[in-house]
C-alpha cells in the first residue's frame, strides 16, 4: 500500500476585488500622511534654519548666524536702557548739564532704533579688532572683560564747573573763523584772565566778557563728566583740573578761548552688578560676557594705537593747498571759476521771484558793475571782495570758489552760458552776467585737471608768501583765507598717504602734486620741523580720529558681508 501525507483543510482565501481596492487605498493614505509629514519636518527645518542659522554677517570665512544678531541687539537694548535710566537719575539730581542728558538721551533712542544693523557693526567690528589686537600682541583677558563690566555698571566721575568762553562770531556762510577772527577773541578772553587773576569776580567777569549762554548764570555750567558735549579741550582740561583753581586760556576745536575751574567733585560710583541685571532680563551671563569681550578689544586696540599717536615725535608746521575731487572734473567743458554775486535785495534765494523791473535788481547790477570795475584795475581783491560783500553766504568761508562745472550740469542757463563758452583763460575776468540768483561778477579759474593746475601753481610758489597767495585763491579748505596755515602737524594726526606726503616734503620749500583717491590734490609748504608733544588740541584730534583713519585703513583689507534686511530691521 501507498502511504501519503494527509492534508489538513485549506484556510487561505482570494480577496475580493473591492477588498483589495480599499487595502490598497488604506496603504497609500498611510504613505501620503508619512511624507506629508516629512515634509513638514522638512519645512519646519528649512523655517527654522531660515530664521534662527543662517548667517546675518560674514568676516572673511566666519560667519555670525542670525540668533548671534539676535542676542547681542537684544543685550545693546538691555545695556541702552541702563544708560537711560542712569542718564534720567542723573537729570533728575541735578548732577549733569541738562543739554548733555537731553542729548544723551536722544542718541539712545537713536541706537535703540537701529539697534540690529549696531549689533551686526559690533560683530564685524569685533571680529576683525580681536584679529587686529592680537597681531599687535594684544589679548582679551576675562580680568579685561571684568573690567568692562564694571565700567558699565558705573556711573563717571562728576565735576562741577565754571566757564567763560570767548568764541568768534562765526558769520553766515562761515565754516571755521579766520585768524584775525581767533586773534580777536584770543585777546579778549586775555582780558577776562588778567582780571580774573587780579582778584575779579568769577560771575561779573563771565557777564561781562562770555559769549557763552551760561554767562547769564555767572558762567555757572553745573556738574559735567568726560562724556560733556562742550568743546573737547575745555571738558578734558576740567576733568583733570586742580579743584579751586583758574586755568590758563584753553584754546578749543572750534577756535574759541576758554578760562575754566572746578569747585566740586563726585567720585565716580559702582552700582549694582551688570551681570545681576542681565540676568533679571532673562540675558544668558555667558552671552553678555562674549558680546562685552567685542567692546574690551575695541578699547584695548584703540587705546594702544592712540597712545602711540599721542607719543612726544617729529612735528611739522604745515601750510596746504587742497583741491577736493569732483565728478564734473571729467564732464565735458569742465571749468573751475570764483564768483561773487549781487542778489536783489541781497537776497540769492528768493531772487528769482523779484520781478525783472523791480528796482532791486538795477541796484544789483550797479554793484556788480563797481565790484567789477575795481577788479580789473587790481584781480587780487577778488577774494577779499568776495568774503565781504558776495550774496552766497558760503563765500565766507570759500572766498567765492565754486567746483567744476561741465555741459552735464543743471545749472543756472545765464550763468552757464557764461562759463562754458569756450576760449576762455584761467584769471579771465567776465562782465557781469544775470542768472536768476543775481548778477554775478566771475573769474576763470582753471581747467581739468587738478593735479595739472597743481603743478603750475607748485612752479610759483618760489616763497612761502607766494604759497600763501596761491592757498588763498586756490584752496578748497576754510584755511585758505590764513594762506593755507594749517599748523603743528604730528603724525598721528594724518592718514597713511597724508602722513607720507606731509614728512617727506622739502622743509621751506614746496612739495609735489599728491592726488589722494577719492579725496583730492594736496600741495604742501613745510616751513620747520620740531620734535614735540602733542599740544592740547592736537591731543583732542588725536584722540577722536587717529584710531579710527588707523581702523578704517586696515578693515579695507577683511571681506565684510551684512544681510541687507538688516539695515531695514528697527529695534522696537
Amino acid at each position: 500500500m501507498t502511504l501519503r501525507s494527509r492534508q489538513g483543510p485549506n484556510r487561505s482565501r482570494n480577496l475580493s476585488d473591492s477588498e483589495r481596492r480599499t487595502f490598497l487605498m488604506n496603504i497609500g493614505f498611510a504613505v501620503t500622511v508619512v511624507a506629508a509629514l516629512l515634509l513638514l519636518a522638512v519645512a519646519g527645518g528649512v523655517s527654522y534654519w531660515s530664521s534662527h542659522l543662517t548667517a546675518a554677517v560674514k568676516v572673511n570665512s566666519q560667519e555670525f548666524s542670525k540668533d548671534a544678531l539676535v542676542k547681542q541687539a537684544n543685550i545693546n537694548t538691555f545695556l541702552l536702557e541702563v544708560q537711560r535710566k542712569r542718564t534720567r537719575t542723573l537729570l533728575a539730581a541735578n548732577h549733569i548739564w541738562s543739554t548733555d542728558g537731553n542729548q544723551r538721551l536722544t542718541g539712545i533712542d537713536q541706537q535703540e532704533s537701529q539697534v540690529y544693523s549696531l549689533a551686526a557693526t559690533q560683530l564685524i567690528d569685533g571680529t576683525i579688532q580681536t584679529e587686529l589686537a592680537a597681531k599687535q600682541g594684544i589679548t582679551i583677558t576675562d580680568a579685561d572683560i571684568d573690567a568692562q563690566l564694571t565700567k558699565l555698571a558705573t556711573t563717571s566721575e562728576l565735576r562741577h564747573v565754571w566757564l567763560i568762553a570767548v568764541v568768534p562770531a562765526i558769520l553766515n556762510g562761515q565754516s571755521a573763523p579766520t585768524a584775525a577772527q581767533k586773534a580777536t577773541a584770543k585777546a579778549k578772553a586775555q582780558q577776562a584772565l588778567t582780571a580774573l587773576k587780579g582778584g575779579g569776580d568769577w560771575a561779573s567777569i563771565a557777564k561781562s566778557f562770555s559769549t557763552d549762554t551760561t554767562k547769564d548764570q555767572g558762567g555757572d555750567v553745573g556738574f559735567i563728566d568726560e562724556n560733556s558735549s562742550l568743546d573737547t579741550v575745555y571738558t578734558n582740561a576740567m576733568m583733570t583740573a586742580v579743584p579751586n583753581t583758574v586755568s590758563d586760556l584753553i584754546e578749543g576745536l572750534d577756535g574759541g578761548y576758554r578760562i575754566g575751574k572746578v569747585t566740586e567733585i563726585l567720585p565716580a560710583t559702582v552700582g549694582e552688578s551688570i551681570v545681576d541685571q542681565a540676568k533679571a532680563e532673562g540675558i544668558d551671563a555667558n552671552d553678555l560676557r562674549k558680546a562685552v569681550k567685542l567692546g574690551a578689544a575695541n578699547e584695548k586696540l584703540a587705546n594702544s594705537i592712540t597712545d602711540a599717536a599721542l607719543a612726544p615725535g617729529l612735528q611739522r608746521h604745515v601750510a596746504q593747498i587742497y583741491m577736493q575731487i569732483s565728478a564734473s572734473e571729467t564732464g565735458p567743458l569742465a571749468i573751475r571759476v570764483r564768483h561773487i554775486v549781487y542778489s536783489p535785495n541781497h537776497d540769492a534765494q528768493n531772487a528769482s521771484t523779484v520781478a525783472d523791473t523791480d528796482p532791486a535788481w538795477a541796484a544789483a547790477k550797479a554793484l556788480a558793475d563797481a565790484a567789477y570795475a575795481k577788479l580789473q584795475k587790481d584781480p587780487t581783491q577778488f577774494d577779499a571782495i568776495a568774503r565781504a560783500e558776495s550774496d552766497e553766504s558760503a563765500a565766507r568761508t570759500s572766498g567765492g570758489k565754486l567746483p567744476y562745472f561741465s555741459t552735464n550740469d543743471g545749472i543756472d542757463k545765464g550763468f552757464a552760458d557764461a562759463v562754458l563758452k569756450t576760449g576762455l583763460t584761467p584769471g579771465q575776468l567776465l562782465a557781469p552776467v544775470k542768472s536768476s540768483f543775481g548778477y554775478h561778477v566771475i573769474q576763470v579759474m582753471h581747467y581739468p585737471t587738478d593735479v595739472d593746475w597743481a603743478a603750475k601753481l607748485v612752479a610759483k610758489a618760489t616763497t612761502a608768501d607766494a604759497f600763501a597767495t596761491l592757498a588763498r585763491d586756490n584752496s578748497d579748505l576754510a584755511t585758505a583765507v590764513d594762506g593755507g596755515d594749517t599748523g603743528w602737524v604730528s603724525k598721528g594726526q594724518l592718514s597713511d598717504a597724508l602722513k607720507a606726503a606731509v614728512f617727506a616734503a622739502p622743509i621751506g620749500k614746496v612739495s609735489q602734486p599728491i592726488l589722494i583717491p577719492n579725496d583730492g590734490t594736496y600741495i604742501f609748504w613745510v616751513s620747520a620741523e620740531e620734535n614735540r608733544a602733542p599740544d592740547p588740541l592736537q591731543t583732542a584730534k588725536i584722540k577722536s580720529s587717529a584710531f579710527s583713519a588707523w581702523y578704517t585703513q586696515q578693515k579695507t583689507s577683511y571681506t565684510t558681508w551684512e544681510d541687507p534686511a538688516i539695515s531695514s530691521a528697527s529695534g522696537g
